[in-house]
């Protein structure tokens, strides 16, 4: 005899029966979905910068520069931000672009951590090893058996500007990048590139100190910290360039040159050698069609504009000799300026035009900078009796190239570069002088000269300056928020509140 029969299940035991199946069908893919979410994550990793700084983020020379790596790196930050201003204001950020480090190299890059104050035994070990003390500040660079120290300090330019009245220092510009990735290069390379500057003919000099407004000792401390050993060439003096140089810079000659001097620099450039030119206008020295083969001639010129003039007699128009490149190619020496922005002062300059090479010659001659269309050129030194206001059917209008840049590079065996002639030609050597010399134009020279190097990696990363970011509200739109927060979100709380009580009452 049968059981009695159930009664029927009601629709809303029915319901609540196949939510729990659905609920136990779903815990399991859910789990696999969290589970594959994890994996595709742990295995396609990235990291992004949203700063508004983006101190962290790193340039495309840096990371070229990584890839490359021959062998591990490590860098240790041994940091005391105690002992100085700098240190404490920029540890966290540095911290972070050592970790953007590690992980873009791919595990070519090891980064470690040691505090004097808490990491005694690792912090002992390394100050015996770097002769460093406890309050030091450093990131010490290691590749093989070369190892390099960078302060903190240094990585950054400090506006105590606040200060002064009762406020907190500020990070001005933030360097670390430059530093550390130089550092780098530095000890892949193993030894610094040997540039000979000429001497003899009335040339800046680079040993000068930093008080002399017409020394170049500004840049050629940038240069050295960029791996670069600067050395004096004294073409009357000795035969031909030397075999050990892998680039000769001429800087600004007042005078001309011997004849034996120009034709042991033609003769070093057809080696193929490197060179780096830098001519301001006056008299003629012999230099200024040394490259004409290649396509470029130095005029014997001097650009000028018309600017405004505030005197007791009103606003008037005058003429200045300061030359301003704003027109940028995409060529390597110059690209770095797109990522910073800005235009380049170049005081007085001549123009450089670009011919055609001649013959079969391979070498590509290019414009790197170029004035607006504002300038006007006139023969110089200027004739007796001239005046450097335009002259209609005299002088030539701009634009004009102020830099350009000579490539002969052609692609090698294995799709290496053979060694060819690079050359980078510049309508101005005051420009660089100790007292017209600024951010801009140290990056515009380091970068030509790591061009002209034929290292690639080391261009275009410039200092990161940070953004200032406020909001001005006047009185009313302050009014408004407050009013918002004091009485929209409760009421707006309140009126939500009265709605779900509505629904569930009916």
């Amino acid at each position: 005899m049968s059981g009695p029969t159930p009664p029927p299940l009601s629709a809303l035991r029915r319901e609540r029966r196949t939510q729990s199946i659905n609920q136990w069908i779903f815990l399991p893919i859910l789990f696999f979905l969290l589970a594959g979410v994890n994996y595709i994550s742990w295995r396609h990793y990235r990291r992004a910068d949203f700063s508004l700084n983006q101190f962290q983020q790193l340039s495309g020379q840096t990371l070229n520069l990584l890839k490359s790596l021959p062998g591990e790196v490590t860098l240790t930050a041994f940091l005391a931000p105690e002992a100085d201003t700098t240190g404490s204001l920029i540890q966290e950020d540095v911290q972070k672009l050592l970790d953007e480090y590690k992980y873009k190299s791919g595990g070519k890059v090891k980064v470690e951590l040691v505090q004097p104050y808490l990491d005694f035994q690792a912090a002992q070990k390394l100050a015996e090893k770097f002769k460093l003390t406890s309050n030091e500040n450093v990131v010490l660079v290691q590749y093989a058996e070369r190892s390099k120290i960078l302060k903190v300090a240094e990585m950054a330019e400090i506006d105590p500007g606040a200060m002064m009245t009762g406020g907190a220092a500020r990070v001005k510009s933030f360097q670390a990048e430059e530093k550390i990735s130089s550092a780098i290069s530095a000890l892949v390379q193993g030894k610094p590139a040997k540039v000979y500057v000429t001497e003899g003919s009335g040339e800046y000099n680079l040993n000068s100190s930093d008080k002399d407004p017409a020394g170049y000792s500004l840049l050629s401390a940038r240069l050295s910290s960029q791996n670069v050993e600067l050395l004096p060439l004294k073409l009357g003096e000795q035969e031909g360039v030397p075999a050990d140089a892998d680039a000769v810079m001429v800087a600004g000659p007042k005078f001309a040159l011997p004849t034996a001097s120009i034709a042991a620099l033609q003769a070093y450039l057809g080696q193929p050698g490197r060179l780096l030119l830098l001519m301001d206008p006056g008299a003629p020295t012999g230099l200024e069609k040394i490259l004409a083969e290649q396509g470029v001639v130095m005029d014997a010129d001097k650009i000028f504009r018309k600017v405004a003039v505030l005197s007791t007699a009103g606003l008037t128009q005058g003429v200045n000799e300061e030359t301003v490149g704003t027109r940028f190619s995409v060529h390597p020496a110059i690209r770095w300026i797109e990522n910073v922005g800005g235009s380049i002062r170049f005081g007085p300059c001549r123009s450089i035009t670009i011919q055609p090479a001649v013959g079969a010659n391979p070498v590509k001659a290019e414009m790197l900078v170029e004035t607006s269309d504002r300038y006007w050129a006139k023969a110089w030194p200027l004739a007796a009796g001239k005046k450097s206001d335009f002259v209609e059917g005299e002088d030539r209008k701009g634009p004009f190239t102020v830099a350009a840049a000579v490539d002969g590079t052609v692609p090698g065996d294995r799709g290496k570069e053979s060694p060819a002639l690079r050359a980078v030609v510049v309508g101005s050597a005051a420009a660089f002088a100790n007292q017209n010399i600024s951010p801009l134009e140290v990056d515009f020279m380091v970068n030509a000269i790591q061009w002209v190097l034929g290292r690639n990696e080391s261009l275009g990363i410039s200092p990161k300056t940070p953004k200032d970011f406020s909001v001005s509200m006047d009185e009313g739109q302050q009014r408004v928020i407050m009013l918002s927060t004091l009485l929209g979100i409760p009421a707006l709380t309140g009126l939500l509140g009265f709605f779900v009580w509505w629904r569930r009452r009916s």
